[in-house]
């Protein structure tokens, strides 16, 4: 190849890094809007050993989770006694609060209980999906999984309505349900709330929880009218909107991801943007390649050999 085209190529290479460079950069300064404002002295002893205490609980949560959804006793009772000291360090405490870390100690000491006992592999895996979330919104306060609960919350919400709605002689039963499922998602990220929310703002959604449930009741048997269950619900997801918003108001993820992405994505964008530079750099190396061959050989012509046709 000629060294034309060999410069070609490496300008190609070196605007196409540009760009990737540029569109990374521009993903890091989304995240950098919503985290906390940079301190004027340099991080301390202590804070880096906090952050390298959190990244490893998040850790091992993470493997805690995949092996309690194995049913590997032995391995979960391994994680979680690691779990327990990495989280008893000052330093880790640092961060999240008093009542989420109660939460927290509480829901340990229970997982250890169920080890314990035959037939509880359903529990070592709910058990470990709330420490999972709660180790998470320690490890990425700014886009905690956790926070993708609002619509889950929304879509419960819904089928509550639905059910309630379809006028059919089991209705009370159905919503009653779909209520008690409602339920069931606080409980799975109510440690993860509680690191990073104020205690009274997830109780507020609880006790809005137990009303609707009391109105669904009511009106079933016919103490009070049937519109009661629609005002009931949008307290419901009022209670919830105020759980997931910021102390100013603002979504907690307006600053963090763009409208419409969610967490999973926004946590893959960055090396999916790379990756996709790359590949068309891949592309366009063949292509140029591609077209020199073709080039080179269109006025010239391709000889056929005389044995070919006998």
């Amino acid at each position: 190849m000629r060294a034309s085209s060999l410069f070609a190529l490496f300008c190609s290479a070196v605007f196409i890094g540009y760009l990737a460079i540029g569109s990374f950069a521009g993903l890091s300064a989304a995240v950098a809007s919503a985290a906390a404002p940079t301190p004027a002295v340099e991080t301390s002893a202590v804070d880096k050993q906090a952050g390298s205490g959190v990244a490893k609980l998040s850790q091992l949560a993470d493997e805690l989770y995949t092996a309690a959804n194995d049913a590997n006793r032995q391995v979960v009772y391994n994680l979680l006694q690691r779990m327990e000291q990495l989280s008893e360090l000052k330093a880790v405490r640092a961060s999240g609060t008093d009542a989420g870390w109660a939460a927290y100690d509480q829901t340990v000491k229970g997982l250890k209980q169920a080890l314990s006992e035959k037939g509880t592999s359903q529990r070592w895996y709910i058990e470990a999906a709330k420490l999972k979330l709660a180790s998470d919104a320690l490890y990425r306060p700014t886009v905690p999984l956790w926070l993708q609960y609002e619509g889950i919350l929304k879509d419960d919400e819904n089928r509550i309505m639905i059910a309630w709605q379809s006028q059919t002689e089991g209705r009370f039963d159905a919503a009653k349900v779909n209520l008690d499922i409602y339920r069931d998602h606080i409980d799975r990220f109510e440690i993860a709330a509680l690191m990073q929310r104020d205690a009274g703002q997830l109780q507020a959604l609880r006790d809005q929880v137990t009303y609707t449930e009391r109105i669904l009741t009511a009106v079933d048997g016919g103490a009070v009218k049937p519109q009661e269950v629609q005002f009931a619900l949008e307290g419901l997801n009022s209670a919830a909107s105020r759980l997931f918003r910021l102390s100013d108001g603002q979504p907690a993820l307006a600053e963090a991801i763009p409208p419409g992405t969610t967490i999973g994505e926004y946590r893959k964008g960055s090396s999916q943007i790379v990756e996709m530079f790359i590949a068309a750099f891949v592309m366009a190396v063949l292509g140029f390649a591609g077209w020199r061959k073709y080039s080179l050989y269109r006025n010239v012509g391709e000889p056929v050999s005389r044995n070919k046709f006998k």
